[in-house]
């Protein structure tokens, strides 16, 4: 009985396809390496996989806990197929997505500007930030709304740090939209929150 609720316990803990797992490493061999993922068996990089994530392995050492993504439950050897980098990414935008609940602002630089708004890079993903979402410091005041004047002004902005909040994003489309207006927002608020019903 002892055995088999350890064997059910071991089944309900098999990871799946997209789970983000943590394990560690058992070895380096050639162009693969293994993980022990404890109940849920051995994981494997190996493939395209090894490739794209060389950076990260070639400073791994048995013994090391990393945390990787489920590509393949089980592959035709048994083992569990995993990713380093995709786990990566995953952590990325679930950093993102705690940065846009919280509404916290970040400061980053501005990297490029189209005739829309500006781009910012964050986490490894370029961002959009639109010209409607910058603060009225920033905001570019043109005769007549001519839109060279516009793109002319939001170039001057490149390379300057603003301090912006996530508004949007969509890690399938690689989407991520950023607003400076919240800073603005919050400020108010401060001011606002001295005030008491009745004061004049």
């Amino acid at each position: 009985m002892e055995l088999f609720l350890k064997q059910k316990n071991g089944y309900a803990a098999l990871p799946k396809s997209g789970d983000i797992v943590d394990g560690e490493v058992i070895e380096k061999k050639g162009n693969r390496v293994f993980v022990d993922l404890g109940v849920g068996g051995t994981g494997i990089v190996y493939g395209r996989e090894y490739t794209e994530a060389q950076d990260i392995i070639k400073k791994l050492s048995p013994g090391e806990r990393l945390t990787a993504k489920v590509i393949e439950p089980e592959n035709d050897e048994g083992y569990v197929e995993l990713s380093l980098r995709e786990a990566g990414r995953e952590k990325n935008w679930q950093e993102m997505r705690r940065l846009m609940d919280s509404g916290t602002t970040i400061k980053l630089k501005v990297t490029e500007a189209n005739r829309g708004g500006l781009m910012l890079e964050y986490l490894g993903v370029i961002g959009f930030l639109p010209a409607s979402q910058l603060s009225q410091e920033n905001y570019p005041r043109v005769e007549d709304g001519d839109k060279e004047k516009i793109f002319e002004a939001l170039k001057k902005l490149v390379g300057q740090e603003l301090n912006v909040a996530i508004i949007d994003f969509n890690p399938v489309e690689s989407k991520l939209i950023f607003s400076e207006k919240s800073r603005e927002t919050e400020a108010l608020k401060a001011k606002l929150a001295a005030y008491k019903v009745g004061d004049v």
